[in-house]
């Protein structure tokens, strides 16, 4: 008896450890949301969550999950950094194709808000400045 139960709890373990891996690459990205929804005055704390959460996950050739890129190129958008966020809005349609007519518009407004800033106003020295904009797969 003490035999089945101990084979079962080996399958099962065994079961556990062979478990796919998910789907996407999340590194936190859902609590790091939400926590910028709750303090939204902590914004380069929250910046530096994603352009970590995508550099991890293109080291080691994992997906990030649909919105990633958009929500990057959203902040620094809302940052004045318009012309920054383009290669992530880009990033967004080429990997999740279904968000191509927002990711459209997104792109069409802040070209036009970048074309309205004086020269060298949308350059930026935060953590996204830094990170490889919308970087390869």
């Amino acid at each position: 008896m003490a035999n089945a139960r101990l084979a079962l709890a080996a399958a099962a373990l065994g079961a556990i450890a062979c478990a796919p891996r998910g789907l996407y690459y999340w590194n936190g990205y859902d609590s790091a949301l939400y926590r910028h929804y709750r303090n939204p005055q902590d914004r380069e704390a929250f910046v530096t969550s994603l352009v970590t959460t995508v550099r991890e996950a293109d080291d080691q050739g994992l997906r990030t999950p649909p919105g990633i890129a958009g929500e990057l190129g959203y902040a620094l958008y809302e940052e004045g950094k318009p012309l920054e966020a383009i290669p992530w809005f880009e990033r967004e349609k080429r990997d999740w194709p279904e968000s191509a007519t927002l990711m459209d518009k997104m792109i069409r407004n802040a070209k036009q808000r970048g074309a309205q800033q004086p020269p060298g106003g949308s350059a930026g020295t935060g953590a996204a400045g830094a990170a490889t904009q919308g970087g390869a797969r």
